[in-house]
């Protein structure tokens, strides 16, 4: 279940998502599922009970937070598919040798290329 704007998620994480997105997903397990397309879906079940199987014999829950922290992004572009496009976009941008969209270079006075951003 996506939370809304303003909401503090399950884990406490109250922070803003990044790209501006519409849709903001839980990091959870049935938050996570729930966003997947089927067959990403099956394989985050793999991966989350194959880290759940390791839990119960360490008591350590690392690997089934490093399984959440892996398919969460995942799930904000299943959610989101603008970000995806968006990203598409950029991609294609850099490809045809735009930087602007990977930093904006700043040259500090005395530079050679002179104080300005490029």
């Amino acid at each position: 279940m996506a939370a809304m704007d303003g909401e503090v998620y399950a884990d406490g994480d109250s922070t803003d998502p990044p790209y501006g997105v519409r849709i903001r997903i839980e990091r959870t397990g049935p938050a996570i599922r729930a966003a997947l397309d089927e067959e990403r879906r099956a394989e985050f079940e793999t991966d989350f009970r194959a880290a759940l199987s390791k839990a119960d014999d360490t008591l350590d829950l690392a690997a089934v937070q490093a399984v959440l922290d892996r398919w969460w992004p995942l799930a904000l572009l299943g959610a989101n598919p603008e970000i995806r496009a968006g990203a598409e976009q950029d991609r294609r941008r850099v490809e045809m040798g735009d930087p602007d969209v990977i930093v904006e270079t700043w040259f500090p006075a005395g530079h050679p290329q002179g104080s300005r951003i490029a």
